[in-house]
């Protein structure tokens, strides 16, 4: 009987020592999500470029980028 509880509570550790397997995931982290521009005279380009890093552990694709 009390080797039966030794490998209850050894086959129980184990378990709980096994690896998860969750989903990956995409995560985006921006330094800066917004911008502002100064006064432009009309007619002058101006650009700005805006740093996107994905942290996840997942492909981050990028389908669309709307203006707000």
């Amino acid at each position: 009987m009390m080797k039966r509880g030794i490998f209850i509570l050894i086959a129980f550790s184990v378990f709980l020592c096994m690896p998860c397997n969750a989903p990956a995931v995409q995560k985006v982290e921006l330094d800066n999500s917004v911008f502002t521009f100064d006064p432009v005279p009309e007619g002058v380009h101006v650009s700005h470029e805006f740093v996107i890093r994905n942290t996840g552990d997942a492909m981050l694709n990028i389908l669309s980028v709307l203006p707000p």
